[in-house]
């Protein structure tokens, strides 16, 4: 079963990595910046810049944004335009954000579209920028529209990622309340799916009933997303009896079958609940030959998952020759869930060998995995190696973020080793690593760092420091990280009123 999983035994450095790099990951030639701008600005136009690119040389700043989007208009399609403002309004880059979105607006090609409006406001309000998605709310009604359904929804999105779930959830119902008031801009079925989960999220059943309620009254039938979102939501928030309960009115009452989503979401939910016999009891329903639906690759990933957390490497292991078995490639999350699970037990050999079999595969590694092995080490006090691995990373195209480091900064912080923390940071500095979590950013506060000036730690904001939630992203579950604090934005204020 081993050889299945891992190559060859080699000689590793104590970092990780093999001296031998594998095909197709030698690093680019790096070319001067400005250089590399005038390339582009001059290639042929009917090669279509990737988004990643665009966003590097929009963020240099070195080169006019005018001149960078007059050259890429011949080549990008409506699409390409809406992934490049949702790349830059990921990075919370909402001036230039803006400044793109405003050139756009100028130009002949473009039709006033509030789907544009709609993805935005959602981006903002993952960012946790409330008063960037009112802003943008607003502007649409500037522009001589009204909004419709599709943007009230994406404001009560917004307002529902607030990281005061109590107060989000509220302002979200006042708009909610707004939008009944209005004929034609009415709740529809995807308002009230957004409100059922987020109610069901909360552990609101009587909410969750009387939203039910509302829509049998307003004729608007739930279907197969709805549960699956109420039934989602009640998995994450651990309420198993209401998780069964909605699967049954689902299946027996509605008469909805389920799907692959539904089964993924009972796996997942089990594994975390540590419930390991039900969780193998649907994926038997899922591979049983009466089932409509078979497990994919995420089913085996989940299950991978929830063994490497309980630390049951073997049944971790059995899961992946399953998944094999089954004709399914391991992916980018495959190799990762197995880094965490051997990692987590100190079983550094084996980690090492999953990362050496990725790159073997020809899967890049990114962020997520050098965190994974940065974690693993802190985690048995393997500092030295945690450290090691932010130099070698670059040497594989992956590039430290302020999450790697503050990995490192909080196992420090809970071994008391105040003199690595302030060397840390200052590497940090000369790496020009800029932090972007409100969290980090408050924790340099307490420590008198925040303009990166060399102040004594002391003891009690080290351990504030070790005692905050991890704002890294979870391997399995997605981001929990957030770059603006719920308590620097204007809560729901009324400025959506017509």
């Amino acid at each position: 079963m081993m050889s299945a999983v891992f190559v060859p035994a080699r000689s590793l450095p104590p970092c990780g990595f093999s001296p031998t790099r594998p095909p197709g990951f030698l690093p680019p030639r790096r070319l001067a910046v400005r250089a590399a701008k005038r390339s582009y600005l001059n290639a042929e136009q009917d090669v279509r810049p990737s988004v990643p690119s665009i966003l590097r040389i929009l963020n240099a700043s070195q080169v006019s944004v005018v001149q960078i989007l007059e050259s890429l208009s011949p080549s990008m399609k409506l699409t390409d335009w809406l992934s490049l403002l949702e790349g830059l309004a990921n990075q919370s880059k909402w001036a230039l954000t803006l400044e793109v979105f405003r050139w756009m607006q100028r130009q002949k090609w473009y039709n006033h579209d509030d789907g544009f409006y709609a993805k935005l406001i959602v981006i903002s309000g993952k960012a946790r920028d409330l008063r960037m998605a009112v802003w943008l709310f607003n502007e649409v009604k500037r522009s001589g529209s009204r909004p419709d359904s599709s943007l009230y929804n994406a404001l009560i999105t917004a307002y529902l990622h607030s990281r005061d779930k109590g107060r989000g959830f509220e302002a979200a119902m006042k708009l909610f309340e707004k939008m009944k008031q209005k004929p034609k801009c009415q709740p529809n079925l995807v308002t009230y799916n957004i409100l059922l989960r987020a109610s069901a999220q909360l552990g609101d059943v009587v909410q969750v009933d009387r939203f039910f309620k509302e829509m049998e009254a307003a004729k608007i039938y739930p279907d197969l997303v709805t549960y699956n979102g109420v039934i989602g939501a009640y998995a994450e928030a651990g309420d198993y009896v209401q998780m069964e309960m909605t699967l049954f009115v689902m299946r027996i009452q509605k008469h909805i079958k389920p799907d692959n989503v539904t089964s993924n979401t009972l796996i997942g939910a089990y594994g975390r609940g540590k419930d390991f016999v039900k969780m193998e009891q649907v994926l038997k329903s899922m591979t049983g030959s009466k089932s409509k639906h078979r497990p994919d690759l995420k089913t085996y990933n989940l299950l991978m998952s929830s063994y490497a957390r309980a630390q049951d490497m073997e049944n971790m292991l059995w899961s992946f020759s399953r998944m094999e078995e089954a004709s399914f490639k391991p992916n980018f999350r495959s190799f990762e869930i197995l880094m965490y699970g051997f990692g987590g037990v100190g079983d550094f050999e084996k980690m090492r060998e999953c990362f050496h079999q990725m790159l073997e595969a020809s899967i890049k590694p990114q962020t997520s995995t050098l965190n994974t092995m940065i974690s693993a080490y802190c985690k048995h006090n393997f500092f030295e190696e945690a450290e090691e691995l932010l130099k070698e990373a670059l040497e594989w195209q992956i590039h430290p973020r302020t999450s790697s480091y503050l990995i490192i900064l909080r196992a420090y912080a809970r071994d008391n080793r105040l003199n690595d923390m302030e060397r840390l940071i200052e590497r940090m500095r000369i790496a020009d690593v800029a932090p972007v979590s409100a969290s980090f950013l408050k924790s340099l506060e307490h420590f008198g760092l925040a303009n990166w000036s060399e102040v004594q730690l002391t003891e009690s904001t080290v351990e504030g420091l070790a005692e905050e939630d991890d704002v890294d992203v979870d391997l399995f579950e997605g981001s929990k990280n957030s770059s603006v604090s719920s308590s620097q934005v204007p809560y729901f204020s009324d400025d959506t009123d017509d």
